[in-house]
């Protein structure tokens, strides 16, 4: 079959689509507004006011009730914590790595931390000692394992000192001694004031 045929059946099929469509619009309208609507009963008029028991019928009517969201609880800060600092617990970690932790409240994390920074210390210093060799000279240990266990010690130096800062954070808001002005610029963007 040639396409110009297959476009003019095409437009053939879509015509009577339409026409189709539009006639079974127009008996919806002459369904929905023709004589054959059930009519509404009137009320009958009594003497005294007071309608048959057959009118005093309630009938159930949906009603849209808006929603209504409960408001959270004001959670209250446990009794006998303090707040801590995450800036303090920053420094205290930039001075000696893992007291940071520590100080925010997870002693196991901060032991975890110093281990694996003193051991990292200690594996760098040795593999970049000086030792003699055998025709006298001074010469390193090994350069490069010293210089990789040297950069992955520096790596968990940073990273110690941002998670005693986290840990601070953390500690603050699960015992609830973060003050939240519950100030709403956007959505899901709270003001917070550490205190």
């Amino acid at each position: 079959m040639p396409m110009k045929s297959k476009l003019l059946t095409l437009f053939w099929v879509l015509g009577a689509l339409v026409c189709l469509g539009s006639v079974s619009n127009l008996y919806a309208i002459n369904f929905w507004t023709s004589e054959m609507d059930t009519p509404t009963p009137s009320a009958p008029e009594t003497s005294n006011n007071v309608l048959p028991p057959s009118y005093q019928t309630a009938t159930p009517t949906p009603i849209v009730v808006p929603s209504i969201q409960a408001v959270a609880p004001t959670p209250t800060p446990r009794p006998g914590l303090k707040p801590v600092d995450p800036t303090a617990a920053a420094l205290f970690s930039v001075v000696i790595p893992g007291s940071g932790q520590v100080y925010a409240g997870d002693p196991l994390k901060g032991l975890v931390v110093a281990s694996l920074f003193g051991v990292g210390l200690w594996q760098t210093l040795d593999n970049l000692s000086l030792h003699p060799d055998g025709s006298g000279k001074l010469v390193v240990k090994n350069e490069d394992i010293g210089s990789l266990v040297g950069l992955a010690t520096l790596v968990v130096y940073g990273f110690q000192i941002q998670d005693a800062s986290d840990t601070a954070t953390h500690y603050n808001k699960v015992n609830y001694l973060t003050f939240n002005l519950g100030l709403s610029p956007e959505p899901k963007v709270q003001l917070a004031y550490r205190f």
